[in-house]
């Protein structure tokens, strides 16, 4: 009867440790992403494309990943590590799961520093099944180039340009990458005569778009310099001087 009595409780102990086991294999499922990177952007206006120099564009596998759900977050440093995780046996909770890849320092600005994002929602089925997540993933801040024209180079041979406080070089063959949002602009000229003046003022930039910011001096009537932001004039200044030097 003892020996009974044992066998029934080892039954039970054993049907006890499998359920968590058996629970688990119901809800949970599994993530299988397929990542693709965009290497150009827009040029705002225009038809045009910018193309990125494949050094700054990164592979698949180099991306960071990121999955939300119901308020916790997990991180891989790469999506390769992500992809061995999943080898290995990782799960996830049967429900809606957001899934971000990214590269880049994110809210950095300068030379050659873009920042990459792309984000999909999935819902991730249980009993064990695999849901796809198709994620593309492109540049994330905004590409800002100072251009003048030889009119506006004609009256101002010297002039210097900043953005958001970052200095232009027009002999960079760089792109300058800038958040999204509102930037500031400044431009100092000198006239022949050698007096100083500025130009300055605030834009607002796109995700994933090249803008160009142009400089022209008019003399159609009277002498203005013109602010081109996107092919369309934004601002027009008025000069307060003959464009003779000698005046």
């Amino acid at each position: 009867m003892k020996k009974i009595l044992l066998v029934i409780a080892l039954a039970v102990v054993a049907t006890a440790c499998q359920i968590p086991e058996n629970e688990a294999l119901l809800t949970r499922g599994k993530i299988a992403i397929n990542a693709a990177t965009r290497s150009e952007v827009n040029e705002e206006n225009t038809t045009g494309k910018t193309v990125l120099d494949e050094s700054l564009v990164p592979t698949a596998k180099d991306l960071k990943v990121e999955i939300k759900s119901n308020g916790a977050t997990q991180t891989w440093a790469t999506l390769s590590e992500f992809e061995q995780a999943v080898a290995d046996g990782l799960t996830f909770a049967a429900a809606p799961h957001t899934i971000t890849l990214s590269y880049g320092e994110k809210g950095v600005e300068g030379w050659s520093k873009p920042y990459f994002e792309g984000s999909t929602t999935v819902e991730v089925p249980m009993y064990g099944l695999t849901v796809n997540a198709d994620v593309l993933v492109g540049v994330a801040n905004s590409i800002v180039s100072v251009e003048t024209t030889e009119q506006f180079n004609g009256y101002f041979p010297t002039s210097s340009f900043k953005i958001n406080n970052v200095e232009w070089d027009a002999s960079k063959r760089e792109l300058l990458f800038m958040n999204t949002g509102e930037i500031t602009f400044t431009c100092d000229a000198i006239r022949p005569t050698g007096k100083p003046t500025t130009f300055e003022g605030r834009l607002q930039l796109k995700a994933a778009t090249h803008h160009r910011i142009v400089f022209d001096l008019s003399t159609a009537g009277k002498a203005v310099v013109n602010i081109i932001f996107d092919e369309e004039i934004v601002e027009t200044i008025e000069l307060e001087f003959e464009l003779n030097e000698n005046a």
